[in-house]
This record gives structure tokens, sequence and C-alpha cells, in this order.
């Protein structure tokens, strides 16, 4: 976590723990490779929960491990695709795998969730009457929602106005869409430029740079600010960030 003014939260992190390769010996000194992680971030997004949801044990064990080495460790979960990609939040199937979701979430104290459709669901009539429904709907009692949208269709006004009403916080990659951030910001960043091999792309000091000043710039409207990477060189290139802001703030 790194604090570009007193009053800014900017935590920096992961989408996922489990492809991290650590130093050949690390198991003289953690439990876990997540443990290796928590050593290294204050964060992490938990990108498995989309695929399948894990027992309550193991999420448990989980928040323990991370605690341990870092006490400030924050959890953000993502929700299942079951939600998003199959069900379309379209019928009560939707409102009853939040609630398992939000069971995942209690268990790693997990303040945020994280949605995210698929390009091809689009702004139509027929997806924003399924998902007011939805949001109104379910019991997100102290929990966050996060949504990330995908595709040209959905364009600034259209977000905001259903973002308002909804009480979602919009998540997007900042070299490819300006988010429209509320309470807070939530950057996912997937590679840039954005195309096919995106997630390929190893960020460059000018990158940072751009990253820099774009938090920056954002700082004078919310206090709060999470980037999270998500691209096959997210460890180094995180770490690499954490450290050109040490050397350049």
């Amino acid at each position: 976590m790194m604090l570009m003014s007193a009053d800014l939260k900017l935590k920096i992190g992961c989408c996922g723990w489990s492809y991290l390769r650590p130093e050949k010996n690390w198991r003289e000194k953690f439990k876990s490779k997540l443990q290796v992680y928590a050593s290294l971030f204050d964060i992490v997004e938990v990108n498995s929960t989309f695929y399948k949801l894990p027992r309550l044990a193991t999420c448990e064990t989980w928040f323990q491990e991370a605690r341990e080495v870092n006490p400030n460790f924050e959890f953000v979960v993502k929700a299942p695709k079951a939600i998003t990609h199959e069900d379309r939040f379209s019928s009560q199937a939707s409102i009853e795998k939040f609630e398992e979701i939000k069971k995942i979430c209690k268990s790693l104290k997990a303040e945020k969730l994280l949605f995210q459709t698929p390009a091809s669901f689009k702004p139509s009539a027929t997806n924003i009457s399924a998902v007011k429904n939805f949001f109104h709907s379910i019991k997100r009692e102290n929990l966050q929602l996060i949504w990330e949208v995908r595709g040209k269709e959905w364009k600034p006004e259209i977000i905001r106005g259903l973002f308002s009403e909804l009480d979602v916080e919009h998540c997007s990659d900042p070299f490819a869409t300006k988010p429209i951030a509320r309470k807070f910001a939530y950057l996912r960043l997937h590679g840039s430029p954005p195309g096919n091999r995106m997630y390929y792309y190893k960020y460059s000091r000018k990158d940072f740079e751009f990253l820099k000043n774009f938090v920056e710039e954002m700082s004078k409207n919310v206090k709060e600010i999470y980037i999270m990477f998500n691209n096959i060189y997210m460890y180094e290139d995180s770490i690499e960030f954490m450290k050109y802001l040490n050397e350049n703030i």
C-alpha cells in the first residue's frame, strides 16, 4: 500500500495469488503461497470464485494465513459467472447464488464484491431491467458492490445514471476507459494497449507515469483507490509500480 497524500487510501495488488512464483526456499518461512503474497501486498482479488465457490473452511484458512503475516491484508471477491455469464441476473437463481457468495465474503471479511459482465452483455432494455431487478432485490448488507462492464455500448451517460441508481461502483481499466468513480475507484489493469494480446503486455515506466498521474487526478474526487493488476506479469508489474511510486512521490 502506498500513500500519495495523508488522506488517500491507495491499495495495490493482483487478481489472484496462485500464479505467483516465489523463491525456492519460501516454505522455510511461509505456510502457503498466499502467505508469500500477503508479505508483498496488502490486498488480493479472489478470482477463483468466478468459476467455483470454495468451502467456507477454506476461506477461513485463507483469511487466517494472510492475517498471520499481514494484519492489514484485505480480500476482494469476484462474483461467480453463474450470475453474470450464465443466468445473467435474470432469475431467482442469481439471487440465490448471491447469497452463497455473500457467505464467502463474510468468511474472508471482504467488504467489496466485484461483478464482471462479458462484452455480449449489452445495455439493452432487457438486460437493464434484469440488472435493476437483481440489485434492488438482493440483501447486500454491508457489502460494497463493483461492476466492470465491457463493450463500447456502455456509454458514460448510461453508466453514470444506472450505477448511481443501483448504488454500484464502476470498475474499468484506466488505459482503456476512465472509470466513473463515485465513492471510491477500483481499477483493473489488463494490459496496454487493449487488444488480443493485452494480457501479455509488460508495463513500462511511461505507463507507470501515466498511472501515477491518473491516480493523482482521481484523488481529487475520491480518497480510496484500488489498483489491481491482472495480466501475465501482474506480480512483477505491481511491485515495480510500487517502487516507482516510492521513487517519484
